[in-house]
């Protein structure tokens, strides 16, 4: 019999979906299945076509990886958040940034034949370099450690150069990666969901020479980038979530609690943090020594992780629960999935609206709605990642690469 589409339901689709585009699931498409930026297929023509943007924004800061460190926590304790933010420029530009070191790496999508690694002016967008990749589409957001770029496709693992055009290492052959490695400590951790004759996996590699460390049969699909902390990695897969040792590749536990394929884990507080799964409309709290589960609690979004709080959406707008035992002891205001926070401000997509939210309990500070945009025959207003940094915040949406500065 098929599930009534409760208003639950909605939001964990809604939220399933949003932690998959954050881990870069979606950009640029698998195989070029969906339509491209930048070849003029179905794109708003109001759409400004060329970088560099005007005006120009003024950043600085970090923000590394897709959920800004190897736990996914997607908070920078250490960042401002914009407290006043109005939209600066929206550009054909690519996908999901990350950003480190004065340069944002993104993917672009130049033609039907052509992938591309950008390095970019954060203030304005503008292109210092770029490396071809593959004719197809990459897995979304770069990860950046130590001075190289990590970026997957469906079957391998690029090693770029962070400061010019040169590909250091690429491989192996390992059909069905879905999300963006892990890197932490000079290993990079790649997720195999598995396809056709390739059942799925986790691989570590050294991140100097690309030499593969250890392989772990998860044996059930999986789809989401791993969580690394204290040594262990961490995989959610269809049926449970795995611990693994993060150097002999050897089980710690498997918890079966946790059977959302495309869940990207979250390691803090000495737990991990997953979705239930298909038949499980909750956030479960999984001990990250022993495996036991903590808790559990019927919200369908993962969340974002500070030292003392998780922040989650929720039927009435943002809410922070407390990591000891799930509850709420907060509601925020505003709406949406939690996408990122920093400083002192979370900031939430909410369908097409990026909302900007104060962790302290001032509310909703300022938000804004994407346009609607048509590419074929279908309708979209969404928005795919938020990557935040002092001075500026920087959105993937359907209508295209967003700048949001201070208000002027």
């Amino acid at each position: 019999m098929t599930r009534p589409r409760t208003r639950r339901r909605a939001l964990q689709a809604i939220g399933t979906g949003f932690v998959a585009a954050l881990a870069g699931c979606v950009d640029g498409g698998i195989g070029g299945e969906t339509t491209p930026r930048g070849t003029g297929a179905g794109i708003d023509e109001r759409e400004t076509t060329e970088p560099p943007g005007q005006p120009a924004l003024s950043p600085a800061g970090v923000w590394p990886q897709p959920r800004f460190d190897a736990a996914n926590t997607a908070t920078n304790p250490d960042g401002a958040g914009l407290r006043d933010g109005e939209q600066y420029w929206r550009l054909d530009a690519g996908y999901t940034p990350v950003v480190d070191g004065g340069t944002l790496y993104n993917t672009y999508r130049r033609d039907q034949d052509h992938t591309d690694l950008t390095r970019r002016d954060p203030a304005t967008m503008a292109v210092s370099s770029r490396t071809s990749l593959v004719q197809y589409g990459v897995n979304g957001p770069p990860v950046v450690a130590d001075d190289r770029v990590y970026v997957s496709t469906f079957i391998e693992v690029f090693c770029l150069a962070a400061e010019r055009d040169e590909v250091l290492w690429r491989g192996p052959k390992m059909d069905g990666v879905q999300c963006p490695p892990a890197v932490a400590d000079g290993v990079v951790y790649v997720n195999s969901g598995g396809f056709e004759d390739v059942p799925a996996h986790l691989r570590a590699f050294d991140a100097a020479s690309g030499e593969e460390r250890w392989r772990y049969d998860t044996a059930a699909e999986t789809k989401g980038t791993p969580a690394i902390a204290d040594g262990t990695v961490y995989v959610a897969a269809r049926d449970g979530l795995h611990a693994v040792d993060a150097t002999s590749g050897e089980r710690v536990f498997h918890q079966p609690a946790v059977s959302e394929s495309w869940s990207t884990p979250v390691a803090a507080h000495g737990a991990v943090y997953a979705l239930g799964g298909e038949n499980d409309d909750s956030l479960v709290a999984v001990d990250a020594a022993s495996g036991d589960v903590r808790w559990r609690n019927a919200l369908p979004t993962a969340p974002v992780a500070t030292a003392d709080a998780l922040y989650v959406g929720t039927e009435s707008g943002v809410a922070a629960l407390d990591p000891a035992d799930g509850s709420i002891v907060s509601r925020l205001g505003g709406g949406g999935t939690p996408a990122a926070l920093a400083g002192d401000v979370v900031y939430a997509a909410d369908r097409g609206t990026l909302r900007a939210i104060d962790v302290n309990g001032d509310g909703e500070l300022w938000s804004y709605e994407t346009e609607r945009v048509q590419v074929t025959d279908v309708i979209s207003q969404s928005i795919g990642g938020v990557t935040p940094v002092d001075g500026a915040v920087y959105v993937n949406a359907a209508d295209g690469f967003h700048g949001f500065g201070p208000t002027r």
